[in-house]
Order: C-alpha cells, then sequence, then structure tokens
C-alpha cells in the first residue's frame, strides 16, 4: 500500500504563510517517512464554495482526502480559534468520516498566547470526525511562518523529535 500524505489549508487568503508553511509540513513528512505527497488544497481557491453540500469540486477534494493516510490540517488563529473556511469544510464531513486518517493540527498566529488554539479548539473538531493525532500539533509564530529559512527549520526540529512515531505511521498502513 502507498501511503499518502496530504495538507489541507484553512487561510481564507490566497498564497498565505499558512500555504507555504503547509507544504514544507507536507513535504518535510513525506521525505522522512517514504510517502507520497498528494499535495496541499487550498480553501481559499474555493472560498464559499466550501458551504454548498452540491458543489461537486468540493465534494471531490473531501472524498479524496479522506482517503489518505496522514492529514496535516492548517490554519491561521483569528481571535484564538480556527477559521470559519476551515470550520465550513470540515462540517462537510459526517461523524467518523476520518476514521483511518492521521492528523497533524498546523496553527500560526502572530501571539504565542494563541499556542493551544489548535489543541484546544482544532482537535475536537478532529476528534469528532474520527481522526487520530498521535503527533499533536505544531505551532509556528507569525515572525517564524514567515520566514522560510526559521519555518522549515522549526518544522525539521519539530519532525525529528517525533521521528520514531512518523516511522511507525508506514508500518501501521502497510
Amino acid at each position: 500500500m502507498n501511503f499518502l500524505i496530504s495538507g489541507l489549508v484553512g487561510n481564507p487568503r490566497a498564497g498565505s504563510k499558512t500555504l507555504a508553511a503547509t507544504r514544507s509540513l507536507v513535504a518535510q513528512c513525506a521525505d522522512v517517512i517514504g510517502a507520497t505527497d498528494s499535495g496541499v488544497v487550498d480553501l481559499a481557491e474555493f472560498g464559499g464554495r466550501v458551504l454548498d453540500q452540491a458543489d461537486a469540486e468540493v465534494a471531490d477534494v473531501r472524498a479524496r482526502l479522506a482517503t489518505v493516510q496522514l492529514l496535516v490540517v492548517a490554519t491561521p488563529v483569528y481571535k484564538g480559534s480556527y477559521t470559519g473556511l476551515l470550520k465550513a469544510f470540515l462540517d462537510g464531513y459526517g461523524p467518523g468520516a476520518l476514521t483511518s486518517t492521521f492528523t497533524v493540527p498546523l496553527t500560526i498566529a502572530a501571539s504565542p498566547q494563541h499556542s493551544l488554539a489548535g489543541g484546544t479548539h482544532l482537535q475536537p473538531v478532529l476528534d469528532e470526525l474520527g481522526a487520530l493525532s498521535p503527533l499533536g500539533g505544531l505551532f509556528l509564530p507569525d515572525a517564524v511562518a514567515a520566514d522560510e529559512t526559521q519555518r522549515d527549520a522549526a518544522i525539521a526540529e519539530w519532525i525529528d523529535r517525533r521521528s520514531a512515531i512518523l516511522g511507525a505511521f508506514t508500518a501501521v498502513v502497510a
């Protein structure tokens, strides 16, 4: 079985730091575990269409993401929580829809006071969908996410601390 990793970005602004950080995290994880990087979905491309349950393209994206083994779910932190765009997209899944999916909540915020938003607000939604997050989340301060060198180094350090768990993923799905 081919181990697939993908990313989902809930930043409403196209070309965001959140998108760049997600692409980096997905690519670095894929390299470490020998997974196939199946790409990153930027919800900014869909905007309000995520609210339309009849939108076939959005439904296809939801279905595709539900088939990956490791999904990075990324959001900037606005007013202490994840974005409404991400919430609207995730609400399109039924309970337990991500039962076969490991997730990594990735949050980016200007204030370190928002470092727990991923675990406090986003993780319960992922739990409701059945996803597992044994790696925990990754928080990047806005200034780190904005600087490619710092961002990639922070991501590499986060991955390195979790290399044993990441290595076990391929054995679980094989």
